[in-house]
């Protein structure tokens, strides 16, 4: 049986979702001055030394041979490159609030197809249910008016939505790497991650056409060491803690987090169904965290071998 999570594990998970759901902000400050490729390329190569140091300070190392690589590489692509480049994309068409909205919609995926792939994931009546409330506090906090307008959004909102599909695969890959300290898995994904976007940020993006403002630049500098180096650490941290199941809770926080700050410095619209999507995210968090599910029918031994790889 799941044991339940402590207040540390709590703290831990808040803090992760705090520094994610913030980066949407930053995010759209820096996109509105620098190419949507570059700030991708330049939120990984920031991370990179602090992961770095996190790494080596904690005593782990990166692989030394190809074979050892392999996980990293898929965890650079599905986790690094393809959210980065979509998030940094789609904020240049919908607001900060919208993109940490667009997250919300993970722990649905991750509880439903977590089970499948891991076998120590458990897809129970409890979590499932908790995950769409969950989910339809997600769409109250979205409220009328956003969707009302998502037609003028839609591009960056089904490009963004990419960022969560991919999200979700490279989560459930992680969790199937035991051998991988997280450390190692955070700096190998930034590595990669950056060796895929730099090539596209120098030949694919478009020119700078003035100097970016020192608060773009600061915008980025913030979402590499703290939305990603932190943040990912963390969040490979809290897969290895307490399961890929309830580190999905992340982005069910993040939307608030999002909106909150998007309300505050970007003069976004806080409406009145946030403060019940609101409740409505916590009462699902809950129910997918609760212990009180149905316990699985033993299985032979023969028949618990580890599932297909995702990827």
């Amino acid at each position: 049986m799941d044991k339940p999570m402590n207040t540390t594990d709590w703290m831990l998970l808040a803090l992760t979702a705090v520094l994610l759901g913030g980066s949407f902000l930053f995010l759209n400050i820096a996109v509105a001055e620098i190419p949507p490729m570059v700030v991708a390329a330049a939120r990984a190569v920031i991370a990179i030394p602090v992961c770095w140091l996190v790494m080596r300070r904690l005593g782990a190392r990166l692989p030394a041979t190809l074979g050892g690589w392999m996980p990293l590489i898929w965890l650079g692509l599905l986790t690094a490159a393809i959210p980065f480049a979509t998030i940094a994309w789609g904020q240049q068409h919908i607001d900060s609030g919208l993109g940490g909205i667009l997250f919300g919609s993970l722990p649905v995926m991750m509880v439903l197809l977590a089970p499948v792939f891991l076998t120590d994931e458990r897809l129970t009546g409890r979590r499932a249910a908790g995950a769409l409330i969950g989910l339809a506090g997600v769409v109250l906090v979205i409220g009328p008016a956003v969707l009302a307008n998502a037609g003028d959004q839609i591009e960056g909102v089904v490009i963004t939505f990419a960022a969560v599909v991919s999200y979700a695969a490279g989560t459930i890959y992680a969790r199937r790497q035991s051998k991988l300290a997280p450390p190692t898995m955070a700096t190998g994904q930034m590595i990669v991650g950056a060796a895929l976007l730099l090539p596209l940020a120098v030949f694919a993006g478009p020119e700078l056409t003035q100097t970016p403002s020192l608060g773009a630049i600061a915008a980025v500098v913030f979402v590499g060491i703290f939305s990603t180096a932190i943040a990912m650490s963390l969040f490979f941290f809290l897969i290895r803690r307490v399961g890929a199941g309830r580190t999905s809770l992340v982005p069910l926080f993040m939307p608030v987090v999002a909106v909150g700050l998007g309300a505050l410095a970007l003069g976004e619209t806080l409406a009145i169904e946030a403060f019940a999507g609101l409740a409505l995210i916590l009462t699902g968090a809950l129910a997918v965290n609760s212990t009180g599910a149905t316990k699985r029918t033993s299985r032979p031994s023969s028949q618990l071998q580890p599932k297909k790889e995702l990827v």
